[in-house]
């Protein structure tokens, strides 16, 4: 279960926020003539969030908007960019990576987490564990997060009405880059187990989901962070998943900030902890500041 917590981090990411909580900063200084904005996003938040974190008045401030991928392009483009990446060899199909006995477990249980009615796990058996896993995590992190809809997804919108008002829309990284590191960067054998373990016992996926989702909602960024690290037995997909993303995004914010007042939406646990966009940008030299 371990896993899972990494891949519902993936999704991120009338309570008090902590006096240190935030997920919105402004970025000044280091040459730039006028401030940036980097916002942390979950990716299944509501876009009430905006106003909830107090986004709407940066947002507007800037000619341009930066995503990890350009989610302004045409949507069944992005499917079939990432579909190579989620299908498993021939020899390494669900049913094959799968024991007999916990494949028929785990068929009845997927049914209450499957995307839509009436789909079988049957029908995904040529596609990676990790791709049915990060089904049943959007599935789980929906229930927590209840004021979320599939037509204002948070990522979507700030690109989306970037483009209607003229603002330039700026993509960090490929789909096929992104799709490399969500079902490429761990082995099959290991993606099989985690779901297994998912679905044999969802109770545990789903408390992890709302600590997250609450953690979120209190912009607790340590917390989001720990809630993600912690037990995990392959280090290494945090690693791809966020440090060395984060490393990369690094190298091209400079450059974009430079050509004009910027803002930044990117899943929040990119923005946390030693190795996060917000320390690396301070050790660039620029002034981060939390925007309350």
């Amino acid at each position: 279960m371990n896993f899972f917590k990494t891949i519902t981090a993936a999704l991120f990411v009338a309570i008090a926020v902590p006096a240190s909580a935030q997920v919105l900063y402004k970025v000044e200084g280091n040459g730039l003539e006028s401030p940036s904005y980097v916002f942390g996003t979950h990716h299944l938040a509501p876009i009430s969030v905006i106003d909830q974190f107090g986004a709407k008045a940066p947002y507007e401030s800037v000619s341009q908007v930066v995503g990890e991928i350009d989610m302004t392009q045409d949507q069944m483009a992005l499917v079939q960019a990432m579909q190579p990446h989620m299908m498993a060899p021939a020899d390494s199909t669900l049913s094959k990576v799968i024991a007999p006995e916990d494949f028929t477990i785990i068929s009845e249980e997927f049914k209450k987490w499957a995307p839509m009615q009436g789909m079988e796990l049957s029908m995904l058996d040529m596609m990676k564990p990790m791709a049915v896993t990060t089904m049943i995590a959007a599935t789980m992190a929906q229930q927590a997060m209840p004021g979320f809809n599939p037509t204002e997804q948070l990522d979507s919108w700030f690109q989306l009405q970037g483009k209607n008002e003229g603002k330039k829309i700026i993509p960090l990284e490929t789909v096929e880059q992104q799709a490399t590191v969500l079902f490429d960067s761990t082995p099959i054998s290991y993606q099989a187990e985690a779901l297994v373990e998912l679905l044999k016992d969802p109770s545990k996926a789903l408390e992890n989901t709302k600590a997250l989702t609450e953690a979120y909602n209190n912009q607790d960024l340590d917390k989001m962070l720990k809630l993600s690290e912690d037990e995990d037995e392959h280090p290494e997909f945090m690693i791809a998943l966020l440090d060395k993303r984060n490393a990369d995004w690094l190298t091209k914010l400079p450059a974009i900030f430079k050509e004009g007042p910027t803002f930044v939406a990117v899943g929040a646990l990119h923005l946390a902890g030693d190795k996060g966009i917000v320390e690396g940008l301070r050790k660039l030299g620029y002034n981060v500041s939390p925007v309350k």
